[in-house]
C-alpha cells in the first residue's frame, strides 16, 4: 500500500496544478447553480458571511505559514521537471519543528478556500480529496528524501513531526542562523498571493450575487473591487521588482 501512496503521490505532484485549476473553475461555476440539490448549501445569508470571514481567517494563517518558510529558505517549489526534487535537506527554520510546513500553509489555504464554498460537495467530499492528495504526496516526498539522504533524513525524521508542528522547545534557536528576505518571498510567492486571494475575491462575487441576489453595485461588492484592485496593483509591482530589480537586491 505505501507503494501506491507513493505512486499516486509522485502523479499528483506533477498534475496538482492542472488538477486543483479545474476544481477551483469547477467550484465557481457550481455556485451558479443555486437551485440544483447536488449544489445544496446552508441557505444562510449570515452563516454565509460568517463562513467567508472564516475561510479568510484560515486561509490568512495558511498563507503567513507559507511567508515565513519562504521568507527564510529559498525553496523551489515546483521541483525539477514537474518531479519531486531537493538539493538539500532543510532542517532550520519551520522545517525544524514541521516536515511539510509547506503542505501544512497549503492545506490551511485549501481548506479556507472551501470554507467560503459553503456548499455540502465541497466540504464532504472536495476537502477529503485535497486531503488525501496532499498525503500521497507527503508519503511521496518522505520516499524521495529517505532515498537521497539516507540516514540523514532517517535521523530528521525521528525528531520532527511529519505535518503539525512541534519541538517548540528549539524556538527561536531554529531562526538564528536565517535572516527574513523579502526580496526572496517576493520572487517566490507573488504570483500565489494573487491567486489565492484573487480565488477568495472572486467566489464571493458570484457566492452573493447568484446565492443572494445581490446588485453588482453593492456596497459589499465594491468593498470587494477596491480589494481586487489592490491586489492587482500588488501582482503588477511584484512581477516589476521580480524582472528589473530582484537580482540587485
Amino acid at each position: 500500500m505505501e507503494k501506491v501512496f507513493v505512486v499516486l503521490g509522485n502523479f499528483f505532484f506533477r498534475w496538482r496544478d492542472t488538477l486543483f485549476t479545474f476544481i477551483l473553475i469547477f467550484g465557481l461555476y457550481s455556485l451558479t447553480l443555486t437551485d440544483h440539490i447536488f449544489f445544496s448549501y446552508l441557505n444562510d445569508q449570515k452563516l454565509d458571511i460568517m463562513f467567508s470571514w472564516i475561510g479568510l481567517f484560515v486561509v490568512i494563517v495558511g498563507v503567513l505559514i507559507r511567508v515565513f518558510t519562504i521568507g527564510f529558505i529559498y525553496i523551489k517549489r515546483a521541483g525539477f521537471k514537474k518531479k519531486i526534487y531537493a538539493e538539500t535537506l532543510f532542517q532550520e527554520g519551520l522545517f525544524a519543528h514541521s516536515r511539510n510546513p509547506l503542505y501544512l500553509g497549503n492545506l490551511l489555504i485549501v481548506t479556507g478556500i472551501i470554507i467560503s464554498f459553503d456548499m455540502f460537495l465541497f466540504w464532504f467530499f472536495v476537502l477529503p480529496l485535497f486531503y488525501f492528495i496532499y498525503y500521497c504526496m507527503i508519503k511521496a516526498e518522505e520516499n524521495f528524501l529517505l532515498n537521497k539522504f539516507k540516514d540523514q533524513y532517517k535521523d530528521y525524521y525521528q525528531k520532527v513531526p511529519r505535518l503539525f508542528f512541534g519541538n517548540f522547545s528549539q524556538f527561536p534557536d531554529s531562526f538564528k542562523n536565517l535572516q527574513f528576505s523579502f526580496p526572496q518571498l517576493i520572487k517566490v510567492e507573488h504570483s500565489t498571493h494573487f491567486l489565492i486571494f484573487f480565488s477568495l475575491i472572486l467566489i464571493n462575487l458570484i457566492k452573493f450575487r447568484y446565492r443572494y441576489s445581490y446588485e453588482w453595485n453593492d456596497p459589499l461588492f465594491y468593498f470587494l473591487y477596491i480589494l481586487l484592485s489592490i491586489l492587482i496593483f500588488y501582482q503588477i509591482v511584484s512581477y516589476i521588482y521580480k524582472k528589473y530589480f530582484y537580482k540587485n537586491a
